[in-house]
């Protein structure tokens, strides 16, 4: 099973989010680090360890990475064998973004914040192409794949030498609504994948702890930013526990869940 059939204006909606996103990235000037991102709310040292809850916070990370190599045992996870390779490059990037964010907020810096943002770009690229495999096109994610991780890295380095964050924003959040995009029109392949919505919920939860880092700090003495990071473990977690326990949908068993789990859906048929 390799492909359903898909209509190509789906398709071209996606292809144009993406061409739009890009483009208007492209316009906005650039975006420079703010100063002040280094200055959390809870900067203690404990047990010896500066900023403790803001380092010991990111060893969910870890955990979560070791957890999914269950899935690697799964003879039904995985359609195809490049979907395995994918799922390992996650998990890799998983376990790096606990050391690299861990290393940063030891000493926070914008050298150091270089290894925190490398690997994460490189979960959302892994995580993007394997969703354009699962929703679109078998044979589109597995060449994108590549391609797609090179660009996450290479983001985070056009950041570091040139210092405009416009690319990095666009492969962070760009990931993210793409992957929106694709669960609202396209139906899955495998049993399970609703909850990628918890995924991108947990996300954006994640976010919004780090945004209000300083707010939260002034009801909690951790402050906000440990809770980003337990919120994105979650978010991870949640989806290796669904490639470890997912099946293949036969096509139109795939269609008919997604036609009467989806509204938009819905409304193209009666159209």
């Amino acid at each position: 099973m390799t492909g359903m059939p898909i209509s190509n204006p789906r398709r071209a909606i996606v292809a144009g989010a993406a061409v739009l996103a890009a483009v208007c990235f492209a316009l906005l000037p650039p975006i420079a680090q703010d100063p002040l991102y280094h200055s959390f709310a809870d900067a203690r040292i404990l047990h010896g360890i500066p900023n403790f809850w803001n380092v010991i916070s990111n060893l969910p990370f870890l955990i979560v990475a070791l957890y999914g190599l269950k899935a690697l045992g799964s003879r039904t996870a995985f359609i195809e064998p490049w979907e395995r390779i994918a799922y390992r490059i996650l998990l890799a990037g998983t376990a790096m973004v606990g050391l690299g964010s861990a290393y940063y907020h030891l000493h926070p810096s914008d050298s150091r914040l270089f290894w925190d943002r490398l690997p994460m770009t490189v979960v959302f690229m892994s995580l993007t192409a394997t969703t354009i495999g699962e929703r679109i096109d078998m044979r589109a994610g597995k060449l994108l794949l590549l391609p797609m991780i090179a660009l996450g890295p290479a983001a985070v380095l056009y950041w570091r030498l040139s210092g405009d964050l416009r690319l990095y924003a666009l492969v962070q959040f760009g990931c993210m609504l793409a992957m929106a995009l694709m669960l609202a029109l396209f139906p899955p392949r495998y049993s399970g994948s609703g909850r990628m919505w918890c995924v991108i919920a947990l996300y954006a939860l994640a976010k919004a702890a780090e945004l209000l880092d300083r707010q939260i700090g002034s009801m909690v003495a951790m402050g906000g930013h440990p809770w980003k990071h337990a919120a994105a473990a979650c978010a991870v977690f949640v989806y290796v526990a669904t490639v470890s326990s997912r099946r293949p949908l036969e096509p139109a068993l795939a269609a008919a869940r997604y036609s009467s789990l989806n509204p938009v859906a819905r409304r193209n048929a009666s159209t």
